[in-house]
């Protein structure tokens, strides 16, 4: 499987916030917010040939690499001169080294998730990806609209079009069907918002006939803002103190 984490945007709001380092690096409830998130994949894939991309300035400025490796001495890092138009346009970047038969799996640096340790994100007959979603009414995420059966009819960025909210993991069963679709949103010069999201790659290739199922997260804690930091180092806390943190291996890898 391929697997790409991007982590090449600026991390504004951190940085209006005070802080000083990359949005990844930054400490939550005690260690690196990107280890929190691959945290959340370990269950489910393996993560040996990860690929993370970068900004260069990130690397060579900050312990970014030191930090990747000593979580996954395996992993790819590809560094970027400058940041893209967006996290799908950041995953581009890394087509050089992914294999277009494999599945791909790309996941936000920025969100801890759970889901059931059963689930395995294998080629499945008849979907053409799943969609990992939480259930929200916030409007910063992404939405996506289901029918019956809980298959994907229409994918929206930042807009509350149902009650399930996609957690930042996007898996596709062949990398090539990515890799289309962000190539020709490119090439039509169509962002969402300004910026080119891999969430709406979805809608186009659900217009071309593809099928993709939602999977539901047991939880969903985004740490991509100083607010939701805030709050997931209360949640943290607060499980600790209902001894949880023995109970539950899938919550704590401190």
């Amino acid at each position: 499987m391929n697997i790409v984490i991007p982590m090449a945007g600026r991390g504004i709001r951190f940085r209006e916030a005070g802080f000083t380092v990359p949005k990844m690096l930054i400490e939550a409830a005690g260690r690196p917010m990107l280890y929190w998130a691959l945290d959340s994949l370990k269950p489910h894939v393996n993560l040996d040939s990860a690929i993370f991309v970068c900004l260069a300035e990130d690397a060579v400025s900050y312990p970014l690499r030191r930090t990747v490796l000593d979580y996954l001495p395996s992993a790819r890092i590809i560094e970027l001169e400058r940041a893209t138009g967006g996290q799908a346009l950041t995953v581009l970047k890394a087509k050089p080294f992914l294999n277009p038969d494999r599945p791909l799996l790309i996941y936000n640096c920025d969100t801890y998730m759970r889901m059931n340790p059963s689930v395995r994100f294998e080629r499945t007959a008849g979907i053409d990806g799943v969609i990992p979603v939480f259930r929200s009414q916030a409007p910063e995420f992404s939405y996506v609209q289901v029918d019956e059966a809980g298959i994907v009819t229409a994918v929206r960025e930042k807009e509350v079009i149902s009650p399930y909210a996609t957690v930042g993991l996007y898996h596709f069963a062949d990398t090539r069907h990515f890799v289309e679709a962000a190539e020709e949103a490119l090439e039509r010069k169509q962002p969402v918002n300004g910026e080119y999201y891999v969430a709406p790659l979805y809608h186009e290739l659900i217009r071309k006939g593809h099928r993709f199922r939602i999977e539901p997260a047991e939880a969903c804690y985004p740490i991509g803002t100083p607010e939701q930091l805030q709050a997931f180092e209360r949640s943290v806390y607060e499980l600790t103190r209902e001894g949880e943190r023995q109970n539950d291996e899938y919550f704590f890898r401190a």
